[in-house]
């Protein structure tokens, strides 16, 4: 199964809000990152043929979407941004309305619509109104929607936002329970929802897919660039003023800063491993001077 997106361009007037973006998919889970705005929900709404591409394709397994139409809808699933549901419907109810949409038979659509609510940890809950439910439950609950046809592809954009961590990690472990026969695609700006269960990060900035790859690889190009040091609180202050800053915690009655730079920020720092979330300050603290 491959997914790929071909030179994909989406323009509104002057704004590029996708900008030449070529990738190739097969099953595992993809991170897409990037900050608000950097076109992360306009290409996902391309993929799931709910916006049209000025330029560029998308083919699945070698064909273009357009020309598969419905066949290719059927093997989708989508929990866009802002998930809609009926607060006065209860879970079981909201699942089978949506599975008539997607033109289940009665049967079929219950059976379904149990094994999910019992996949998502909804169950004992299916008869409760939504709009008793909790954030992560609403999102639980948008995510079996989102299954309810068995989707070979699956797209999730910010599914996190406003969950608490208990409830991200038990998000995050489900998707990457569902990733093993699926392309799975799951866009966010919360960095930690990707860094242990994405196959593949790929990072967006303006419109354009500025770099990908494993985890690992992605974090090559800055593994002499994280850096730690132990300086006074004014020398804390000068240095955050000047460099891209990860973190600040009281160490010893000094200052331990987390710095993002090319050379050392100080004499006495020393270089540490990056992780994710310090590569995510690289491209989007520092975008300017990497375009």
């Amino acid at each position: 199964m491959e997914l790929t997106i071909n030179d994909l361009s989406k323009e509104y007037g002057r704004k590029k809000a996708v900008n030449h973006f070529s990738a190739k998919l097969t099953n595992g889970v993809y991170g897409l990152l990037g900050a608000n705005g950097a076109g992360k929900t306009t290409l996902m709404r391309i993929i799931c043929d709910v916006q049209t591409e000025t330029k560029g394709a998308i083919f699945f397994n070698g064909k273009n979407i357009h020309d598969l139409g419905e066949k290719y809808r059927n093997i989708l699933g989508y929990l866009p941004q802002n998930f809609g549901y009926y607060p006065n419907f209860t879970a079981y109810k909201f699942l089978m309305y949506i599975s008539a949409i997607k033109g289940l038979p009665p049967k079929k659509a219950h059976n379904r619509t149990m094994e999910l609510l019992q996949v998502v940890d909804l169950l004992t809950q299916k008869n409760e109104k939504i709009k008793t439910f909790s954030g992560g439950m609403k999102q639980r609950l948008g995510i079996a929607q989102a299954l309810l046809n068995d989707p070979r592809i699956l797209i999730l954009d910010e599914p996190t936002a406003g969950l608490d961590p208990k409830e991200r990690v038990r998000f995050r472990n489900l998707i990457s329970s569902l990733a093993e026969n699926r392309i799975v695609i799951l866009s966010t700006h919360i960095v930690s929802d990707v860094e242990y269960i994405a196959n593949e990060i790929l990072i967006m900035n303006n419109g354009e897919l500025i770099q990908h790859g494993s985890p690992e690889e992605i974090l090559k190009p800055i593994e002499k660039c994280v850096w730690e040091c132990d300086v006074s609180r004014k020398e804390a202050e000068e240095l955050e003023l000047n460099y891209v800053t990860a973190n600040l915690k009281h160490n010893n009655g000094a200052e331990r800063l987390r710095i993002i730079s090319q050379e050392a920020p100080c004499r006495t720092a020393w270089n540490v491993d990056p992780t994710l979330e310090d590569l995510y300050l690289y491209y989007f603290t520092e975008v300017s001077e990497h375009e």
